[in-house]
């Protein structure tokens, strides 16, 4: 099945003439109601007024709305573009003239989560935009590359279901810094990697238990413990040591077009909670098992 084959001409609106992102949404909405792709119409528009901006992923220059209900029977997308950028909401600078909703019925999780995953690979190439913005006809739209050519497989991969993310050290942060990062984004550990963005390693909240602990245990008990000795033998604020000192260089990674049930697999055979998702040995992501029960089962 093809990406575009989820879009008909009476669900791609152009131009979409609207000066909000509520507005939007309210067209499209409209346009998914009269081409017939919901079982029911007053619930589907309630929903996606009720979810704009909530659930609205920006992506380049446009904006993704996308969400589960039973008000659809199948998966269906819809699309337009405004002739001027509209903001994502009153309070927001961000602003966009291309808007996308899918909608899909609860039990697609796969096609909704790969059709999701696609649609913000398209939206983020440079010649999807151009081709959307000067497009003067829903055809126009509906045969441009990318979109005419994206193929939706029949399983779901790493790429599908992990969150892009760019949070990373490099080797020569200091442990303080790392984690101080990883409580400001509640994270519990971080790829290492070089300038390149190659994966040299992980630091995690193992590290930290392991050098900075015993540091805070001796300030507040009387001297009873010692701090961690520096791998190369010395003894200083564990703060200080740098990440290439401490990380772990045996770390797993997973590609982003490894098979989720593949890697699935990995976790619970291997008891592990994250992956590095690499692409040419490159970090461009991480898989947790949060990631996948909240992507699969979420609704």
């Amino acid at each position: 099945m093809k990406l575009v084959e989820l879009l008909t001409p009476e669900r791609v609106i152009v131009p979409l003439h609207a000066e909000s992102l509520q507005e939007a949404g309210a067209q499209l909405a409209d346009a998914l109601v009269g081409s017939g792709a919901t079982v029911d119409a007053e619930k589907l528009r309630e929903l996606i007024i009720a979810e704009v901006p909530s659930q609205v992923v920006t992506v380049g220059d446009a904006f993704l709305l996308h969400l589960r209900t039973d008000a659809v029977p199948k998966l269906v997308a819809a699309l337009g573009v405004t002739p001027e950028p509209i903001p994502r909401d009153d309070d927001s600078s961000k602003t966009a003239r291309i808007v996308v909703i899918i909608v899909g019925p609860p039990k697609e999780t796969s096609s909704y989560l790969q059709a999701l995953s696609a649609f913000a690979r398209v939206l983020g190439r440079k010649e999807m935009i151009e081709a959307a913005t000067a497009a003067a006809s829903p055809s126009a739209i509906l045969e441009a590359a990318p979109l005419a050519d994206v193929e939706l497989l029949g399983y779901l991969t790493v790429r599908d279901v992990m969150v892009p993310r760019t949070l990373s050290v490099h080797p020569d942060t200091t442990l303080g810094e790392a984690s101080r990062l990883m409580v400001a984004h509640k994270v519990s550990a971080l790829p290492v990697v070089s300038d390149t963005r190659e994966l040299l390693g992980n630091v995690s909240h193992r590290e930290v238990l392991r050098y900075l602990l015993p540091f805070y245990v001796k300030r507040i008990s009387s001297g009873a413990s010692r701090p961690a000795p520096r791998p190369t033998g010395e003894v200083s604020d564990p703060h200080d040591l740098r990440v290439r000192e401490v990380m772990d260089r045996s770390v797993m990674s997973v590609s982003e077009d490894q098979t989720l049930a593949d890697v699935a697999t990995l976790m619970v055979n291997k008891n592990l909670d994250r992956f590095p998702v690499v692409r040419e040995g490159m970090v461009v992501g991480v898989l947790t098992r949060e990631d996948v029960v909240r992507r699969i089962f979420g609704r």
